[in-house]
């Protein structure tokens, strides 16, 4: 038995120290290279794997030491490994194969072992090597810096730095310079200015003049600290014959300080003076546009461009045909030039000169596309992906219409450039008597950095980032860096779009390029100082490799590992595929050579080619080659089946059940799998029981939530979360059957349950666990899991019970008993108290005691669950939510746990927030209780909130007894809910101030 598969993991502590890295200071400084969609908390991860490798009497004390887990950013700090323990950790092999951005096999690198980070996707490949392989491979050579104007950016003469990250930065200079000097460039921007912002025209069908599509007028909308404005700007449109000017309104420019500003709606007020900010000419959600010059409302054509009452958005035909060559109908227009002053942002309107060079520029292109120019991404976006890729329903379908010529014109530059410098590092190593093949790989390193900055880059700067006006001013940049392209799980239009200069130096390139350095300096010293070369230093080879391969097969892997520890995709993942060819088309280019008619493999040539008996062919898009490998549920991948949303769900099954087979085929005997899962849906709970346990034979060990989100989202003030990822622990093995709905069983089941959701509520106050409701559902689940899974059939009278009835008819409700249970033996005995068999008290009692209102200093917010877990919730109680949801009239027969909050997907948990009697009065009227006056109780929770409210109001002996008579049994378990909230609310919490008035009443 391991560590992680006891109840002493110091839980808490793990998820405190994890969801402080999904926030501004304290996120690892590499995840700053590029966006990408799930990066997994390096504490938490670090946490996992040593738990997964030490024994089950390791101490939790030293266990806290030795990941890091005390004061100040786990990750910033490496573990430090006892002699007495590295016996556990020398020579061991570690497997994800969905390795992603590489958290897992990077703390495995620093705790000393041998990882082995498997992608399926050649973008993600790419990333990999980067984060994990050149930092291990070539970080540790240093060099001596002697002249301090070869190196302007290292401080002092005669320091010693790493090769690589003096490379990346030197070389990065390298290729900012000659874009500076390129005469085409320095034509199309002004060197002051650091953005355009721009958006589309189209010829208005109505008056036959260009109109500019301007979905937001804000410039700056900027908040400091204590909520007050800082900085006020917006621009407003002029009619001057038939054009549209742009004139910007600085609100700080002409009444000075903007703390006192109020806003109404669109209305900025300052003491006497009003500022009207113009409201958007475009609602696309509605295909709803207006013409700023007559004022007419632009909505459908037909396939002419007429004017008709039904047919396409013209809009949409309008763009359509842009991107098809026709400008007649729509064009791109810059509005805006922002310039930094004084670390101040200072909007300049843009004009007839500005447009000229974006014209310069768009001619330029059209040179380069029609002479067939190989470095302008033509590859198609996927159609299918419209959910996604929202642009191609206006016409942008292949990968350059993403971006304004101006920005692809440079973009192109950039893929040149990065080019020219991998041959000359590799000239320069061979120069330094390096090996032909020493020399590519080192070269390779270099270009690859420099390479994700491009990736960094025309994230940033498309013609779909939108301008976000509303972002604080801790820095100039932090407002011009506010969206990017994948801000969302898609490419979204947008209509204020955003041009960076690319040779400004405090926005362009240049600051992507920092990303890489700053990323690479904590790379280099993280594994540089790990137990890996403490290890290796006694011979032990520590090493670490990406690969590129499908995990459902791992087909180039020839060894067994000791632990696989990974985060495996889920049906309705992002799709990774299609949205990271956003960042191949580009890497492909950077990273090969050409011949000027195609590509030729150069740079990680089994990312981007495959081989033939002729050579090597051109991968084009991932999509095109690896979608339908890809384990997602997305029935657009499939237009060609018949009933494509059923084959898309079945295809996930299947590739999901044969990772896991392969993963178990992998591991070493007495090996762990550790699966991260961020599912809590009913659905998803079956996919991975039937992969793991039917399919592969594995059973579980243990379950517990593990925080993978920042802490605003995890444990944000009045939510309810279950759906963080939840740690699964895998064993090889199980064997004969048992009948499901055998008494003894089941009760032994029960009884286990209620063991450890009893330990887990005593531990859940220590310092070290700060355990939550969730924590002690997911922890309670594990042991009925363990229970269940370790046998290969579980039968009832109909035979075989199929995995979704045994999750709903079993697992929910026997973990909920057991929570039950264990509340309470928690609070202990009490004379004359009752056992509560009412499903609406259950229900009411399992959201309060475990997860209900937490406090925002001395006021307590109510809960808010969302959907999945109110699917949970109902499966482990039998309670439908839905029955119990505060409508806009009470009906005379119900009372209410619900309302409906601002979200479509959440509810909002009506429990008290105060305890005097005027505020109940209202609040037995909001629940339902009182309905015209008349007393409504259909359980004791209904009786608990109703002597709460006659305790108040301090009513007589008499008036319980009237009570009492109405419902006995609800008025005896409103006693034991009184009892309960009594030990287990929180101190300030008001149910815990009413259970105690109950309590009280001399009856009682």
């Amino acid at each position: 038995m391991r560590f992680i598969e006891t109840e002493f993991f110091p839980l808490g502590l793990v998820n405190e120290k994890s969801a402080s890295e999904k926030q501004g200071g304290g996120r690892p400084p590499f995840w700053e290279m590029v966006f990408w969609w799930t990066r997994k908390p390096l504490a938490g991860a670090r946490a996992v794997i040593a738990a997964s490798l030490l024994p089950d009497n390791a101490s939790p004390s030293a266990f806290k030491n030795m990941v890091g887990l005390g004061s100040g950013t786990t990750h910033r700090s490496n573990p430090h490994i006892p002699e007495s323990v590295k016996e556990y950790f020398e020579g061991k092999r570690l497997l994800d194969p969905f390795a992603g951005f590489g958290s897992i096999p990077l703390e495995a690198m620093r705790l000393g072992l041998k990882a082995t980070a498997v992608e399926l996707l050649p973008t993600a490949y790419i990333f990999l090597k980067a984060v994990l392989e050149y930092p291990a491979k070539y970080g540790k050579e240093e060099i001596e810096i002697k002249d301090r104007n070869e190196l302007a950016f290292y401080l002092g003469k005669g320091r010693r730095v790493k090769k690589l990250i003096y490379d990346v930065k030197r070389w990065g200079e390298w290729i900012t310079d000659r874009l500076k000097e390129d005469q085409d460039i320095r034509e199309l921007y002004e060197d002051d200015v650091a953005v355009y912002i721009g958006t589309w025209e189209v010829k208005c069908p109505h008056c036959a003049r260009w109109t500019p599509i301007i979905g937001n007028y804000w410039l700056a909308r900027v908040k400091d600290g204590s909520g007050k404005y800082r900085r006020l700007a917006f621009m407003h449109p002029v009619v001057r014959d038939d054009k549209v000017d742009i004139k910007v309104v600085d609100v700080n420019a002409i009444v000075g300080k903007v703390s006192r500003a109020k806003l109404d709606h669109n209305v900025i007020r300052i003491e006497n003076r009003a500022f009207e900010v113009p409201e958007a000419n475009i609602e696309a959600r509605r295909n709803l546009a207006r013409c700023l010059l007559c004022g007419n409302e632009i909505k459908y054509v037909d396939d002419k461009g007429n004017i008709a009452d039904r047919g396409e958005w013209y809009v949409k035909w309008a763009l359509k045909k842009y991107h098809v060559g026709d400008e007649r109908s729509a064009r791109q227009r810059l509005l805006v030039k922002v310039k930094i002053v004084d670390r101040d942002l200072i909007f300049e309107c843009c004009g007839e000169e500005d447009d000229k060079n974006l014209g310069k520029a768009k001619e330029k292109v059209k040179d380069l596309i029609e002479g067939g120019e190989v470095d302008i991404p033509n590859e198609p976006i996927p159609e299918y992906e419209k959910r996604q890729w929202m642009t191609t329903n206006y016409g942008a379908d292949k990968f350059y219409t993403l971006f304004n010529p101006r920005q692809l014109l440079t973009l192109v530059k950039l893929v040149k450039l990065i080019r020219e410098v991998g041959r000359k590092v590799e000239e320069e190593r061979i120069q330094e008597k390096w090996g032909k093949e020493e020399a590519k790989g080192y070269a390779e390193a270099v270009a690859s950095y420099l390479a994700v900055a491009l990736t960094k880059h025309l994230d940033y700067n498309s013609n779909v980032v939108a301008w976000n006006p509303a972002t604080g001013f801790g820095s100039p940049t932090a407002i011009l860096r506010a969206g990017h392209t994948l801000s969302f799980r898609g490419i979204a239009m947008v209509w204020n779009f955003i041009d960076y200069n690319t040779t400004y130096d405090y926005i362009g390139y240049k600051k992507d390029l920092e990303f890489q350095t700053k990323s690479l300096e904590y790379l280099v010293s993280t594994l540089g100082l790990s137990s890996q070369l403490k290890l290796a230093k006694k011979g032990v080879n520590s090493d670490v490799k990406a690969i590129l391969d499908d995990a459902t097969s791992l087909s180039s892997l020839n060894q067994k590992y000791h632990i696989i520890v990974t985060d495996p995709p889920y049906a309705d993942d992002v799709p990774y595929t299609e949205l990271s060819d956003f960042y191949y088309v580009w890497l492909k280019r950077a990273l090969s050579d050409s011949d000027g008619k195609r590509l030729i493999p150069r740079f990680h040539p089994e990312a981007f080619f495959r081989k033939t008996d002729n050579g090597y062919e051109e991968i084009q898009t991932q999509w095109q080659e690896f979608a339908r490998r890809e384990i997602s549920t997305n029935p657009g991948r499939f237009l060609d089946v018949p009933n494509r949303n059923k084959f898309a769900s079945k295809h996930f099954e299947t590739l999901f059940n044969l990772a896991f087979l392969t993963m178990k085929s992998k591991l070493k005997e007495n090996g762990l799998l550790v699966t991260y899962y961020a599912h809590t849906s009913p659905e998803a709970w079956a996919n991975l029981l039937y992969a793991g346990w039917k399919g592969a034979k594995m059973h579980i060990t243990n379950t517990f939530p593990i925080v993978t989100e920042s802490a605003q989202r995890v444990t944000g003030r009045g939510k309810m979360r279950l759906d963080t990822s939840i740690i699964v622990v895998w064993r090889s093995g199980v064997s004969g059957s048992v009948r499901i709905n055998d008494q003894s069983f089941r009760l032994n089941i029960i009884e286990n349950a209620k063991k450890k959701a009893l330990f887990l509520l005593k531990v859940s106050k220590k310092e070290d666990y700060k355990l939550r409701g969730r924590d002690i559902l997911i922890g309670t689940m594990g042991v009925v899991l363990a229970g269940i899974t370790q046998y290969e059939d579980v039968r009832d009278i109909r035979g075989s019970v199929p995995i979704k009835d045994l999750t709903e008819r079993y697992v929910f409700p026997w973990t909920t008993e057991g929570m039950f249970q264990a509340l309470g033996e928690h609070c202990g005995e009490e004379e004359n108290a009752v056992s509560i068999e009412e499903p609406v008290t259950r229900y009411y009692l399992l959201l309060k005691a475990f997860f209900g209102a937490t406090s925002n200093g001395e006021r307590f917010e109510r809960l808010k669950v969302s959907s999945n877990e109110l699917i949970m919730l109902k499966l482990a109680t039998g309670v439908d939510a839905s029955s119990f949801i505060r409508s806009s009239r009470p009906s005379h027969n119900n009372t209410y746990l619900f309302k409906k909050s601002g979200s479509k997907s959440e509810l909002t948990f009506l429990e008290p927030l105060k305890t005097d009697a005027q505020y109940f009065s209202s609040y037995l009227e909001e629940r339902g209780i009182m309905q015209g006056g008349n007393m409504v109780i259909n359980n004791s929770i209904d009786m608990f909130h109703y002597l709460s409210y006659l305790a108040a109001k301090g009513a007589r002996p008499k008036d319980y007894e009237e009570v009492q008579s109405y419902n006995p049994r609800a008025f005896e378990e409103a006693r034991s809910v009184a009892h309960i909230f009594s030990k287990v609310l929180l101190e300030k919490d008001p149910e815990r101030e009413m259970a105690e008035n109950v309590l009280k009443i001399r009856m009682f």
